[in-house]
């Protein structure tokens, strides 16, 4: 029916079954950060009970990531709490330039929330400013006892799942309401059309998670 109901129930049935794997560099050397679907979901619902203290079901927040695991829960966790996910990219510098976007986006889908990682906060304090009413959460700094006092929520088939917003390259950035429903049709289609889903099946994915292809191919698809 939707993500947070498949997520549950698969942290429930294969618990110890690997849920991602985050490629990552570090002094040169290439690391491997595995999650399993226990781990994947209580960060997800750790997460996700500190954003129902924040804010309210239907409020956006845009996802200010790397391509990483903090990205992948962010996007769950949305889900998981009744927040209208905006997947966007972080801030390449303070310029106005690389800004100017993101502060567009933010100003069309009134959102309420920034999410980010204490890695990009400089930044994202900058772009904060002409963002009204926008509070800054870094993921990377959520306590894991939260998890216990996340409040389950079940998103509708109509329910907003997150706004995916065009490239801008032509005009600013327009966005898209796709909804639990949307994306789980689309996800179907997308299995039947790749004859995917034995065990075991791995996806390597390099698309950005802020594009359509990397989040609903790329991330998504598996989990699906």
């Amino acid at each position: 029916r939707n993500f947070v109901v498949h997520l549950q129930q698969q942290s429930r049935t294969r618990p110890e079954d690997i849920a991602l794997i985050a490629v990552a560099e570090h002094e040169g050397q290439l690391v491997e950060k595995v999650w399993n679907y226990r781990q994947f979901s209580a960060c997800t619902r750790a997460l996700a009970a500190a954003l129902q203290r924040r804010f309210a079901p239907g409020d956006r927040a845009l996802i200010l990531l790397d391509n990483d695991e903090h990205y992948a829960i962010s996007l769950f966790a949305c889900f998981h709490a009744g927040v209208i996910a905006v997947p966007v990219f972080p801030p390449e510098s303070a310029r106005s330039r690389h800004l100017a976007r993101l502060q567009g986006i933010a100003a069309d889908s009134s959102a309420r929330g920034l999410l980010t990682s204490t890695v990009f906060r400089p930044l994202i304090e900058q772009m904060a400013t002409s963002v009204a009413g926008a509070s800054i959460l870094c993921v990377d700094e959520i306590d894991p006892v939260l998890v216990e006092e996340w409040r389950p929520h079940q998103p509708s088939a109509d329910d907003v799942a997150f706004l995916q917003y065009t490239s801008g390259s032509t005009s600013a950035p327009k966005g898209v309401m796709v909804t639990h429903g949307n994306l789980m049709a689309n996800e179907r289609a997308i299995r039947e059309g790749l004859s995917v889903g034995a065990e075991g099946d791995r996806f390597g994915v390099w698309a950005p998670l802020f594009h359509d292809m990397g989040l609903i191919g790329g991330l998504l698809q598996p989990f699906y």
